[in-house]
């Protein structure tokens, strides 16, 4: 079988068009478009910002806001620009808007009474023309670090588009990619179930840009394999790792699989997970490539695959392997090497399953182990597999107030990533412990218990979850602890923010509230902190005020503080 449908080449950028994002910074990127992160592609590239924020960030184009984002996830603060030539610019993570943009989001908060809000605007709202400063950059959302996350999206469908192959922005980079291991594993299959043998790694040596195995021989290889390539890139004045844009690899000069990342949407984000070899990716600080298409990955990831990537040989063949992978620059890397056929005695041969939970990656799989049952959705798979549901044999750590109320099951592998979520389910415990307070918890790598989530309902207590791993139920009965970052009565006539620290030991601070005489007002939660901004709430000065905050966790369970402060 070939595939050529491709994952590119959608609209064609005009460079010229845009003008870059944000003022005042070196031009340095800490990401780029298309790496493979946990669970998605990185839509965008990460432009550093001297490591500060409140850098002016500006429209790159004519234009008008189309849409506002506002909550302590994801984009944090964020600007969607809308272009007359048919795309749209993201702007995310920022520090703050624009003061007229801030203020039509402060009254928008307050008329929905809602702290997070996703605005979508008319193009009569805030035009912009190329240049005008929209805001200033920030660390908010789920950021690790000051930048401005930047992207261009096709209107028509929100494709995200490679800005740096597009030649929007040119950042300096004259760097070849790093082709730092090579991986080879044997296949099989016995009742349509694909079986694989042991990974078998070689390590690489370069001269200048040609990387060829440390072994001189020729790699010996089965009768039906894959390979896998762990590859990064380098760009110029900075010490960070960047995505592959383009990886092509051919036998005796025929490509047989070909991955070029020129866009995507957000539907297909998650198969990630199958471009990667996922055993590897998880821990790597590489991006670690599957040179072979699973049975339920998607063609259009690639432009090109022959046979699902599988090459085949006879024993004693001799067959040339040539892999190239090219940045968004254009800078390319080879490897080549020889492959021999291994008699077949020493080829890997499926024994047969052992197991009866096979799960086919397009149908739905039902299993029931004791007290806890599985629902694993067509498609959630990218190949068959076996999943066994089995007992975890280790203690897990509790306490008086985070008990075990259950046995500790094993799902599935951690090595077996899921598109989509499955369904778990306990059966309920007979406990004291209100209903809404019991809840699943996965069981991490030092036999601690963290917070999964679940509904107690119904004589169950179910989850959806999109990862395999070992899971209990337990309770939270706990209450988030409120520390006011303040005096009460305290004077506040100097301060422009009015604060609390919120923290909750498992379940997560879920909601909050703060009333300022009574009187509902907007807060910006960010790491911890819950903030009240003095001087948007117009809080009258020289003035004894009465607050109050009330926060709850995932469970229900509520705490509140009341005090007063003068302006």
């Amino acid at each position: 079988m070939v595939a050529l449908c491709g994952m590119a080449r959608a609209q064609q950028l005009e460079p010229d068009y845009y003008i870059f994002p944000v003022k005042d910074v070196a031009g340095l990127y800490s990401s780029n478009f298309g790496e493979m992160r946990t669970n998605h592609f990185h839509s965008g590239i990460d432009i550093k910002t001297n490591g500060v924020e409140g850098k002016p960030v500006v429209a790159t184009a004519d234009g008008y806001i189309s849409r506002i984002f506002q909550s302590p996830s994801g984009y944090g603060l964020a600007l969607y620009v809308n272009h007359p030539n048919g795309t749209m610019t993201v702007y995310g993570h920022l520090q703050r808007f624009r003061s007229d943009i801030a203020r039509y989001v402060y009254k928008e908060r307050h008329r929905q009474k809602k702290h997070r809000v996703d605005l979508y605007l008319s193009a009569e709202t805030f035009p912009v023309k190329q240049g005008d400063t929209i805001a200033l950059s920030g660390n908010s959302g789920s950021s690790g670090g000051p930048h401005l996350h930047y992207e261009i999206r096709d209107l028509k469908n929100q494709k995200t588009l490679n800005i740096f192959a597009a030649g929007v922005i040119m950042p300096k980079d004259d760097i070849a990619p790093l082709i730092q291991k090579l991986h080879y594993v044997e296949v099989d299959s016995i009742g349509g179930v694909p079986r694989h043998s042991r990974i078998t790694s070689y390590d690489l040596q370069h001269d200048g840009t040609l990387y060829t195995p440390v072994q001189t021989t020729p790699i010996k290889v089965g009768r039906k394999g894959y390979f896998i390539v762990e590859v990064s890139d380098r760009k110029n004045d900075t010490q960070n790792r960047y995505g592959v844009y383009h990886l092509e690899a051919s036998v005796d000069g025929k490509t047989f699989y070909e991955y070029r990342n020129d866009g995507f949407t957000f539907d297909i984000t998650r198969y990630c997970n199958s471009v990667a070899y996922y055993p590897l990716q998880r821990s790597s600080r590489n991006e670690v490539f599957r040179l072979a298409k699973e049975q339920g990955c998607i063609d259009r990831l690639y432009s090109k695959i022959v046979n699902r990537g599988v090459i085949t040989t006879t024993e004693g063949e001799r067959r040339t392997i040539t892999i190239t992978a090219t940045d968004d620059c254009i800078n390319t890397s080879t490897l080549e090497f020889e492959i021999i056929g291994k008699p077949d005695n020493e080829c890997f041969h499926s024994t047969g399953i052992t197991s009866t939970n096979i799960a086919y990656y397009n149908k739905q799989f039902n299993a029931i182990f004791e007290d806890v049952s599985v629902t694993i959705p067509s498609g959630a798979l990218y190949e068959s597999k076996e999943v066994e549901i089995s007992r975890y044999t280790q203690p897990v750590k509790s306490s008086a107030t985070r008990p075990q109320l259950s046995e500790a099951y094993v799902v599935g592998s951690k090595n077996i990533p899921l598109h989509k979520a499955m369904t778990l389910s306990f059966v309920a415990p007979a406990t004291d412990v209100a209903a809404r307070q019991v809840v699943i918890a996965s069981v991490n790598n030092k036999q601690e218990m963290v917070y999964a989530g679940g509904k107690n309902q119904d004589g169950k207590v179910t989850l959806k979850t999109s990862s395999f791993g070992t899971y209990c139920l337990t309770c939270d009965t706990t209450a988030p602890t409120i520390t006011p970052k303040f005096t009460d009565g305290a004077d506040l006539s100097a301060n422009k923010t009015v604060a609390f620290a919120l923290k909750d030991d498992f379940t997560g601070v879920s909601s909050y509230s703060i009333t300022i005489d009574g009187r509902w007002v907007a807060i910006d939660y960010a790491r911890g902190v819950a903030a009240v901004s003095l001087v948007d709430e117009k809080i009258e000065g020289g003035t004894k005020h009465d607050i109050t905050i009330t926060v709850s966790d995932g469970c229900g369970n509520k705490s509140s503080w009341s005090g007063s402060f003068i302006r």
